[in-house]
């Protein structure tokens, strides 16, 4: 074995106490150094990780090719190390020209991958119909453009390890210090970079500001090589050709001679691939009780990484004390196998709330159920490395080389872990059995550790042989007495508020429920007297799509926008498959004969047969129809095909991932796939936005779109509708056609789009609008994904927005002097316009401030023929009211249930006698409540039955309490009908 190197790093025995270098101060200096290279290598991770994504896709596939080239690269930098022998430097100079490479690429690729899409469009397209190709062509790209920075991240650790400064600290201490500081660096770059430098700087400024903190960590290591050189010659000990300007050959020579310990690179295996899987594992079962968002999952690893960094410095405190310690493994590897099964039953789930779908949980929640389920085991995977390193250390002797193959080992395992957890741990036997199998991986590496005389020592009581006879104890009756429905509590805990209504009463339940790839998802179904009425698709603990009515509606319109605008399509796509609801609608437009469906997850299709409502088919068995299991953004990138409609309804803007399918760019990707002519429609929700998010998502698309619009009910989904080129006019008659189609018309009645007009009166504002609310604020880019943020959205100042715009004659002009609506709608029905905006308005109001709800259909009978308002106001819909009949032409007594629906369902047709004789049938039943008095009162007037109002009301007088509404109704029917109201006290 080469001594050269090793003569470097032994004290010079000539050298006085008082001239001897401070190891404590050295161990001090060398930590900050690595503290900041960790602080500016982990948001470079990120950065790189991130934009991957955007270059390559963010499918399952693609994100798991992206993560093995990061792996592969710190490998070989972990395998260089292995294998080298530093000569002719000083690894503090080798170091720091590392650092500096790891700045300079780093800040490269965050700057060049943003166009690297653009640049490999046409290759994509080329390879697009043989995936096989285009996904090793991605995986080779992805893996040269990290290679530099990811290999020269894996060498940086061994090569400072190896530096005569630490000569005279204990192996093990100075490891354990390093490592641990290096790690809380990395926890403070996660923390720092999103929390601040994103938003405040954007992906580039982010990534200057990481390099900076690399460039600082090489002018510290400079410096100190700098000062330990001078002091050596002091003493009399140069450093022969330590200078860094007068070597010429390479630094690194592959002179490496020794024999691996194989038993403890095979330990240092699976608990690299044991803690990454458990990451995954950990992270999926946290988003069952906080929302999937940016800072949610840079609070969570934050917490791993913070044990780990912990676990080292204590790693580094225990050596200090001894120089081997490895009796401790199998102790340390039994007690993480001990506390992955304890922190998971004593998982304290009830100090969270059941998620509401708003994004109002604070960090601190997150990161106290995080220290309680991830803190214990990455502590103790903080201790394990080390140790192991310094076990291998005293075996190998080299520094560099024990500490590169014992890295390169617990990389490869990082590597498989994420991919074990993904693709067969969790798809296949489910959150709860894979926790388990981590713990008994855990268990069984002990096995490998454990001294082969345990039998003498326990003997002895030898306290490291009873701890491992005690923790194999407790692991065994853990498991015996372990609560396998454990799992039942935390998936009804992230569906539970899913399941009641306003009252809390439990109207909906789980009907499927399948473990996936990326995501846990849970079927809700909820029943109307045992028939399905709707039906809701919980990713996690979000709501991902519902076929609800009020969702029906807009999800429906992002189809029948488009289509009515351009009747001639042929070629759709749309983006995110959700529930079918948008797909559905697509089909029935009258030239449609092929369609796309795109979504990231295939389980998402898997549940296209679960559902089963009024007037929805399956479209996945229409043969039109091809599916595609990939990320939309990478679809758009890599697709030759171009559509005449495009339309997207992804998840919500502030869930994890989300943020850049709501970007300029992705919505210029958007306009690059339409024909001339075509008609993207993209979902708007503006109730999970503050006003000035929304206006940025405005501000995007309109960049994108020069010919944009926003479209909307009387909610606040909002529906934004970009047309490529100017636009064409359709005719009355083209318009119409989609009424007079069985099944477009159908669709569009029960939905509440009862006739065109209804259809124009939907509009918002056009480009100009847009242009002018929208001036002072920027644009929703990659490169500003922050101007999202995970803050809860202001639900006064939104509504104040859409009121704006739902204000019947504001609206109105909008609608009547937009240069959009002047090219694309036919004039001849502008004169009719006015009754239907008015509509809208009413509704808005109701819904967001309240109404006099009785008023309000008086308005709807007396001045409207259409029969979703009257539904509404009464509490129905169209899908509930096509229920109850159905029922109740089955039954003499239809269930007291859908009464007030056959009640709507009347009144909506106009038909008062229909709906007095269902009250009436109600009153016989006893089932008669206050509202039901004052309604039938109500409609006895309106039926020219006056006295039967008043001997009602009289009837009535002592239960019905006098207040304002009492009063205004009384008044109503005293001027319109001659009504005399009943003398009450």
């Amino acid at each position: 074995m080469h001594t050269k190197s090793r003569t470097i790093l032994h004290p010079n025995p000539q050298i006085s106490p008082a001239q001897a270098p401070r190891p404590r101060l050295g161990v001090a200096i060398f930590c900050a150094v690595l503290f900041l290279s960790g602080t500016g290598a982990l948001i470079f991770e990120t950065l790189w990780l991130r934009l991957s994504g955007l270059a390559f896709g963010n499918s399952v596939w693609a994100a798991a090719l992206i993560l093995s080239s990061f792996m592969t690269g710190l490998a070989l930098g972990n395998a260089l190390a292995a294998s080298s022998k530093i000569r002719r430097w000083r690894p503090l100079h080798l170091y720091a020209v590392l650092e500096m490479l790891v700045a300079f690429f780093g800040c490269a690729i965050v700057f060049v991958l943003p166009a690297l899409g653009d640049w490999l469009r046409p290759v994509w397209q080329t390879l697009w119909n043989y995936q096989p190709a285009l996904l090793g062509l991605r995986f080779i790209v992805s893996f040269l453009i990290l290679l530099v920075p990811t290999t020269v991240m894996g060498l940086t650790l061994p090569v400072i390890i190896e530096d005569p400064g630490l000569s005279q600290t204990n192996f093990g201490r100075a490891i354990g210090f390093l490592y641990g500081a290096n790690t809380l660096g990395a926890v403070a770059g996660a923390l720092l970079g999103e929390a601040y430098l994103i938003g405040a700087f954007g992906l580039r400024g982010t990534s200057l500001a990481a390099g900076a903190s690399v460039c600082a960590a090489a002018v510290v290591a400079v410096l100190v090589a700098r000062f330990g050189m001078r002091r050596s010659r002091d003493c009399g000990t140069a450093l022969k050709g330590a200078d860094m300007f007068a070597h010429s050959n390479l630094p690194l020579r592959f002179d490496a001679r020794y024999r691996p310990p194989f038993t403890l690179l095979v330990v240092s295996f699976g608990t690299g691939c044991v803690l990454l899987a458990l990451e995954v594992i950990w992270f999926r079962f946290l988003r069952l009780y906080v929302a999937s968002s940016t800072t949610a999952f840079a609070v969570m690893l934050a917490v791993v990484l913070a044990g780990i960094g912990f676990g080292g410095i204590v790693a580094g405190a225990i050596h200090r004390r001894s120089s081997r310690l490895h009796y401790l493994l199998p102790v340390l590897l039994l007690l993480s196998a001990v506390l992955v099964l304890v922190s998971y039953l004593l998982f304290p789930g009830e100090l969270i709330p059941a998620p509401t779908g708003v994004f109002d949980l604070r960090w601190w929640q997150i990161a106290l159920v995080g220290v309680a389920l991830l803190f214990p085991v990455a502590l103790l995977s903080g201790i394990l490395f080390p140790s192991i390193v310094a076990e291998v250390q005293a075996r190998v002797s080299d520094r560099m080389n024990s500490t590169g193959i014992t890295t390169l080992c617990n990389t490869t395992g990082a590597a498989i872990g994420p991919l074990l957890a993904s693709f067969v741990l969790l798809p296949g036997i489910g959150l709860q059995s894979s926790i388990i199998i981590c713990a008994a991986a855990y268990a069984l590496l002990s096995i490998l550790v454990t001294e082969r005389d345990l039998l003498r020592f326990v003997r002895t009581l030898a306290p490291a042989s009873l701890a491992v006879v005690g923790l194999w104890a407790a692991i065994i009756l853990i498991l015996i007495f372990f609560p396998y429905r454990r799992s039942e509590a935390h998936f009804e805990h992230a569906s539970r508020v899913y399941e009641g209504d306003n009252q809390g009463e439990v109207v909906a339940r789980v009907v499927k429920r399948m473990e996936g790839t990326a995501d846990t998802w849970q079927l809700l179904r909820r029943d109307l007297v045992g028939e399905p009425y709707y039906y809701r698709l919980i990713a996690n603990a979000f709501s991902m799509s519902a076929t609800t009515p009020r969702a029906q509606r807009y999800m429906r319109l992002f189809a029948y926008l488009p289509l009515a605008f351009r009747p001639e399509s042929n070629d759709v796509l749309l983006l995110c498959y959700g529930c079918g609801v948008t797909a559905d609608a697509l089909l029935h437009g009258p030239n449609v004969k092929r369609m796309d469906i795109v979504d990231i997850s295939k389980e998402v299709f898997a549940f296209a047969d679960s559902y089963s409502t009024i007037g929805y088919h399956n479209p996945l068995r229409d043969p039109r129809v091809h599916t595609v299991i990939q990320d939309g953004r990478f679809f758009l990138q890599a697709s030759p095909r171009q559509y005449d409609i495009i339309s997207g309804e992804p998840p919500p803007p502030k869930v994890a991932g989300s943020v850049n399918l709501y970007t300029q760019e992705f919505f210029k990707l958007m306009e690059n796939r339409l024909k001339e002519g075509g008609i993207a429609t993209f979902w708007l929700p503006i109730n999970q936005l503050k006003v000035e998010e929304a206006k940025a998502i405005l501000h995007a698309f309109h960049n994108a779109f020069s010919n944009a619009s926003v479209w909307a009910s009387a909610d606040q989904e909002w529906i934004m509708m970009g047309v490529k080129g100017p636009g064409r006019k359709v005719s009355e008659e083209e318009l119409r056609q989609l009424w007079s189609h069985p099944d477009s018309g159908a669709d569009l009645r029960r939905v509440g789009i009862e006739v065109p007009q209804q259809l124009g009166a939907l509009f918002l504002m056009d480009g100009e609008e847009i242009d002018r609310i929208t001036n002072d604020v920027a644009p929703l880019t990659d490169n500003y994904p922050k101007r999202l943020t995970d803050a809860g959205w202001d639900e006064e100042a939104t509504q104040r927005f859409a009121l704006s715009y739902m204000e019947t004659l504001p609206a109105l002009q909008h609608f009547v002097h937009s240069p959009l609506i002047t090219t694309i709608w036919p004039e001849t029905l502008n004169k009719s316009m006015e009754p239907f905006f008015v509509v809208r308005e009413s509704r808005y109001l109701s819904d967001t401030i309240g109404s006099n709800k009785l008023a309000e259909l008086d308005l709807y009978l007396r001045d409207s023929r259409l029969r979703i308002p009257v539904l509404e106001v009464l509490g129905s819909d169209g899908f509930r009211v096509s229920i109850a009949e159905r029922l109740a032409r089955g039954s003499e007594t239809p269930p007291l249930e859908i009464m007030h629906d056959l009640i709507a369902g009347a009144l909506a047709q106009r038909d008062i006698s229909g709906a007095i004789r269902v009250l009436e049938n109600l009153r016989a039943r006893g089932a008669f409540v206050l509202n039901d008095t004052l309604l039938l009162t109500y409609l006895y007037c309106l039926n020219g039955n006056v006295d039967k109002a008043e001997a009602l009301a009289a009837n009535n007088a002592r239960s019905i309490e006098k207040d304002s509404f009492v009063d205004w109704l009384w008044e109503k029917l005293e001027n319109d009908f001659g009504f005399h109201p009943p003398h009450q006290n």
